[in-house]
């Protein structure tokens, strides 16, 4: 096979899971809510670059077959999913993708993550692992493994109405992330490019495809991030945001267990939690929906006399989280599992102060104790005590500030690593396969 011409312009498909806000607004979807920010910067990044041809196709869960478009000179695909998460394989999707391929012609298949059954489709379509990459995000088997973070036994086994009706538990949640990591490993060993930025994506993924070849790229972060700088004078005092809540890897709990030792020394505390509240209880129907790791969320919030202090801003999109970001005090990240938390670089990258669990790829974004705070996962106590010490010290929560904004500024770097991902593209494409 003839190897790719130097200079050549490159076609790179994206396999994504959820659909960029300018495609959903040229598809006349409406506004879609704070998901996905990394790949948002990037992929506006990438428009900038002459060599590249891009495209990108995601699922699409209301429609019968596949859809296409063209949105700022790129073609964008919808392929018809019926569920969000499938349990079992889809030859269906595999066969779409093929589609996809063919019509775009791709010289590289970037798949973003591997939660889902689409990302093996996509594999299996190519066919070709010498050109097929795929940039880690989580990975649900090994989230799995974290998936209860301590809840006790009685919730992760409890049943509400909404629970029996959806039959969608704790368990049955867990065993879903365990059925999905049957894709997830077949997927990457499918392949023989890994994106990575973490030791623990790279331990992971290593130890399911020792073959595959490791690429180093950092993400780039929504663009509102760049744009803004955090500052004490211009917060509410004694306020913590947590940006995810609504199942136990988030660790919400972790933050209500610590808020007694808060409040005893600042009383008019208050957590901000982005999304909806699952807590929520006022009417028949709230209470009828309330799944049981929400109704343990409202026993915690009762025996610790919290009500008042807790606050579920709602599903925010970028200009509104970033501004929630802005008006807290301490950025906390209680998560039982992650690999590189995005809600941690931008937070770091506006000049907050951070409280993190040390989980997974964290220790990769911050330094403990001059760029923020790493604390032991559960242990609230500790999460309770760095907050404590960043609400007592001016100086000290605008100098974690300070050297956070300097860190994230290089990690999450535009241009750089929008040249590296375009290395890795240039790397991958000079190859002597070419698919058919």
């Amino acid at each position: 096979m003839d190897r790719l011409v130097k200079g050549k312009m490159l076609r790179v498909l994206w396999v994504s899971n959820f659909i960029l806000p300018d495609i959903a607004r040229a598809m006349n979807l409406g506004e879609v809510y704070s998901v996905g920010g990394w790949m948002v910067g990037m992929w506006d990044a990438l428009g900038k670059e002459k060599d590249i041809q891009r495209a990108i196709c995601f699922p699409l869960y209301d429609r019968e077959k596949l859809v296409r478009g063209e949105a700022d000179g790129s073609r964008f695909y919808g392929f018809a999913q019926k569920e969000r998460v499938c349990l079992s394989y889809v030859p269906a999707v595999e066969e779409q993708l093929r589609e996809i391929i063919r019509d775009f012609q791709p010289d590289i298949v970037h798949i973003f993550g591997t939660e889902y059954m689409h990302a093996l489709a996509a594999v299996r379509a190519f066919a070709c692992p010498q050109k097929t990459v795929i940039g880690i995000q989580g990975m649900v088997s090994v989230y799995a493994r974290h998936f209860m973070a301590d809840v006790p036994r009685w919730v992760q086994t409890g049943r509400t109405f909404r629970d029996m009706l959806t039959r969608d538990n704790l368990l049955r949640q867990r065993e879903s992330f365990y059925r999905r990591a049957v894709f997830e490993r077949e997927a990457i060993s499918g392949v023989q490019h890994i994106i990575g930025r973490t030791d623990w994506d790279r331990a992971c993924t290593q130890q399911i495809n020792p073959r595959a070849k490791y690429h180093f790229c950092n993400e780039t972060l929504r663009k509102s991030f760049y744009e803004h700088q955090w500052s004490l004078e211009t917060c509410e005092r004694h306020s913590i945001f947590v940006s995810q809540g609504s199942y136990p890897i988030k660790g919400l709990h972790y933050v209500l267990e610590a808020m007694p030792a808060i409040l005893a020394r600042y009383p008019d505390t208050r957590v901000y939690v982005a999304g909806g509240d699952i807590t929520r209880r006022k009417t028949l129907s709230d209470r009828l929906r309330q799944s049981s790791y929400g109704r343990y969320l409202c026993r915690l919030m009762e025996e610790n006399e919290l009500t008042d202090h807790v606050v579920f801003t709602g599903f925010l999109d970028e200009e509104k989280m970033c501004e929630r970001f802005l008006r807290s005090h301490v950025f906390v990240s209680p998560s039982s599992i992650e690999n590189s938390p995005n809600s941690v670089g931008e937070a770091m990258l506006l000049g907050m102060p951070v409280v993190s669990s040390d989980v997974g790829g964290v220790k990769n974004m911050l330094r403990h104790g001059t760029e923020g705070y790493l604390y032991q996962a559960d242990a609230p106590y500790m999460l309770a005590y760095y907050v404590n010490q960043i609400f007592a010290q001016d100086e000290l929560a605008s100098r974690l500030g300070r050297q956070a904004a300097i860190h994230a500024a290089d990690t999450h770097d535009r241009e750089k690593n929008s040249r590296r991902l375009m290395e890795i593209y240039r790397e991958i494409g000079d190859s002597n396969y070419v698919p058919e």
